[in-house]
């Protein structure tokens, strides 16, 4: 989702505070660049992740299209559910011009309005996938250039378009996720142009997997040219900046106020992020993890290795140990608040103001309120600041 960088509290850019000279002839040892080292290796290997996890996606949706089924549907939508979970442990490197930022687009952009992909209650005939004389073709090509055509909303391709077609819907809400039935794929079935649905779906699962590898291979520090070697190859303080800018937007612009706050204030359920599926609290469960795991410097991968290194937490600890421990601490406090949410989402914001659900919704959002003066306090730490 684009994100509003004049948040309270946050500014647009970061910029390094002038380092006070050494009085030591001995060059003071870099600590920076092995924090750098360990973001790039650890987002290296989530992108990876995200990567095999969309390639299960894309097979799940290609056996389903050869033969559609109940059971089949039912295995996409579970692949769907793993990849963007996944994907979304990783979205902590946005908000500083890197490689996500270039596709974020065409990967997980939302909200999206369903009519523009296909049948609705409101619109029978709705969406591409039911126009054929405006696009005979369902190409890749095609598909990307639609993307927004019309409006921010008319989004074509990502995460969410595949999430409408494997859920369709939700025509009541309060009934639970979307209930496409599996026929909508079926010659002779339900709704029509199952054949172009089909089409569509392949088309779009192939386009995501595309976008993902592209990411891995920006981030293959085997590469010299990879953005991320180039980062490395950089100043390890202007990449800091960079990295404590992007968690802190994940953290605060996205997180706490896109994601959480506004569904709850507004209690429009078109605010929450994974609508079609009704799976969002997975979304802010893996953001929160994800920005944890920036500071500390860890990754778990899919494969079940914790990969471990200097962190952002060190170089904070080693000018200041309380606001360490106290960062460590509210971030820790986030993670549990916002895992201790019950599903789903929406019912929690809409439910009333005494009720358990609600109040579980309000104390994850009071647990990461805290974080936006931790995090000015530790980008001073490390030399870093919010120029406002």
């Amino acid at each position: 989702m684009k994100t509003c960088l004049s948040c309270p509290g946050l500014g647009a850019a970061w910029v390094l505070l002038a380092g006070a000279c050494s009085s030591s002839s001995a060059p003071a040892p870099d600590t920076t660049t092995p924090v750098v080292h360990q973001y790039a290796v650890n987002l290296e290997a989530t992108y990876e992740d995200s990567l095999t996890l969309a390639k299960s996606l894309e097979t799940a949706v290609d056996a389903f299209v050869a033969a559609p089924s109940a059971a089949g549907l039912t295995a996409c939508q579970q692949a769907w559910i793993a990849a963007h979970r996944r994907y979304g442990q990783g979205e902590y490197s946005r908000f500083y011009g890197g490689p996500i930022d270039q596709t974020q687009g065409g990967i997980n952009e939302w909200p999206i309005d369903q009519s523009f992909i296909d049948y609705t209650v409101e619109n029978p005939t709705g969406g591409i996938i039911n126009d054929p004389t405006d696009y005979p073709q369902l190409t890749a090509t095609v598909l990307a250039t639609a993307d927004e055509k019309g409006g921010l909303e008319n989004l074509s391709t990502g995460f969410h378009a595949i999430e409408f077609l494997l859920w369709g819907e939700r025509p009541d809400p309060s009934k639970g996720p979307g209930t496409r039935p599996y026929t909508d794929y079926v010659d002779g079935g339900t709704a029509s142009n199952q054949d172009r649905r089909r089409t569509y779906l392949q088309t779009v699962t192939a386009m995501l997997v595309d976008g993902l590898a592209g990411l891995v291979a920006q981030w293959n520090l085997t590469s010299s040219t990879s953005y991320g070697s180039q980062l490395l190859a950089g100043d390890p303080k202007t990449a800091l900046a960079d990295i404590f800018r992007g968690f802190s937007q994940m953290a605060i612009s996205e997180l706490l106020y896109e994601r959480m706050d506004d569904p709850y204030v507004t209690q429009d359920q078109k605010d929450e992020e994974s609508c079609f599926s009704e799976t969002t609290l997975n979304d802010l469960n893996a953001n929160a993890l994800g920005i944890q795991d920036v500071y500390t410097g860890h990754y778990e991968t899919l494969a079940g290795t914790s990969l471990n290194g200097p962190s952002i937490s060190d170089l904070v600890k080693a000018k200041n140990p309380t606001d360490d421990a106290q960062m460590r601490k509210q971030l820790a406090a986030a993670v549990a608040a916002t895992g201790a949410i019950p599903a789903p989402f929406d019912h929690d914001c809409l439910a009333p103001d005494a009720s358990p659900q609600r109040m579980a919704v309000e104390a994850a959002i009071d647990a990461l309120k805290p974080l936006q003066p931790l995090l000015d306090t530790a980008a001073t730490d490390i030399g870093v600041v919010n120029n406002l």
